[in-house]
């Protein structure tokens, strides 16, 4: 059991890569900083700590989500023929999405109805609550994910040097819907100064 708990967690370090390692690594640090400070905070504060700090963790690893995406983008689109120098800008509609394990349970109600005539009717009732599969990891409950889901890109945004025909402009709108899911009309183009 404790081979295959392993084995998840190197899947799991691989599928999340570097980056994301060690933004969690950075977390985790900052979190350690904030539990060994002198004075214990109140309950109201530790809330606003906390959603702050998640909310800045959060727009940062987009900022660098983006970033990583734009010179990808930009050091790709600029080795196609007729494109020259490029600069590319992304917007991400969403940060990163964790998923995770649930469990569905299923609870049926069984009722015996009787009508005006003195007739019954068997009414069957079930209704169905998901919660959040936990796993204990140093003395802490967390949820147990199984999938990490990347920033969605809103709209990208490519200025480039050697748009004389509209042939590269069309070539440079596919290959960013080739690299992202996103309708053509939220790519622009422009020709670079």
């Amino acid at each position: 059991m404790e081979i295959k708990g392993k084995q998840k967690l190197r899947e799991l370090v691989q599928k999340a890569g570097i980056p994301r390692l060690i933004l969690l690594v950075l977390a985790g640090i900052l979190l350690l900083v904030v539990s060994i400070s002198g004075r214990q905070p109140t309950e109201t504060e530790e809330e606003e700590v906390s959603t702050g700090q998640t909310e800045e963790i959060a727009l940062t690893a987009m900022q660098q989500y983006a970033k990583k995406q734009e010179q990808k983008t930009e050091e790709i689109l600029s080795k196609v023929e007729g494109v020259g120098k490029v600069k590319v800008m992304l917007t991400l509609a969403s940060s990163e999405e964790k998923v995770t394990l649930q469990n569905n349970h299923i609870t049926d109600q069984d009722t015996d109805e009787k009508d005006q005539a003195g007739g019954t009717r068997k009414e069957e009732k079930y209704e169905s609550e998901k919660e959040s599969v936990l796993v204990q990891k140093e003395g802490e409950e967390t949820p147990y994910v199984v999938q990490i889901q990347s920033p969605s890109v809103e709209g990208v945004l490519v200025v480039a040097q050697g748009l004389d025909s509209g042939k590269i402009e069309t070539e440079i709108i596919e290959a960013i819907q080739a690299l992202f899911p996103i309708e053509p009309h939220k790519i622009k183009v422009m020709k670079m100064e």
